[in-house]
């Protein structure tokens, strides 16, 4: 299950940040009229299985935004790491990639998106499970 932890902005974006929706599966937020919707499968991570997270972004008038670079990275308290870059995936305003957990538990995740106006990262904690 995914949850907000907040928001961080950087360069030359403003402070305007609405979380709209936060449940297990999926988070939708928008920063400084840039709609930003995260989804999982599985939408609880599982260790050892691949889980894909889709980026999906779009602004203020529902244009998808092209000119973004997207990165998912996490830590756990331990120091265990992963990051991944979400690439484009085919569908304007929409990235992709997966990640490998090996180790249950919390995680803090940080979505980055790198775009010619600035960058925002999102933070957010992931529940894995630990395969039965």
């Amino acid at each position: 299950m995914k949850t907000a932890v907040g928001v961080a902005l950087l360069g030359a974006l403003s402070s305007s940040v609405v979380v709209t929706s936060s449940m297990g599966g999926s988070l939708m937020t928008e920063v400084n009229g840039v709609r930003v919707e995260l989804t999982s499968a599985p939408e609880t991570p599982v260790t050892d299985r691949k889980t894909t997270y889709t980026v999906r972004l779009g602004d203020a008038a529902s244009k998808p935004v092209t000119d973004a670079r997207v990165t998912l990275t996490g830590r756990m308290a331990d120091g265990m790491s992963a990051a991944t870059p979400l690439r484009p995936a085919g569908e304007p305003g929409v990235y992709r990639g997966e990640v490998l957990f090996t180790m249950g538990g919390p995680w803090e995740l940080t979505i980055r998106v790198m775009r010619p106006t600035g960058r925002v990262e999102i933070p957010l904690r992931e529940e894995v499970a630990r395969q039965r």
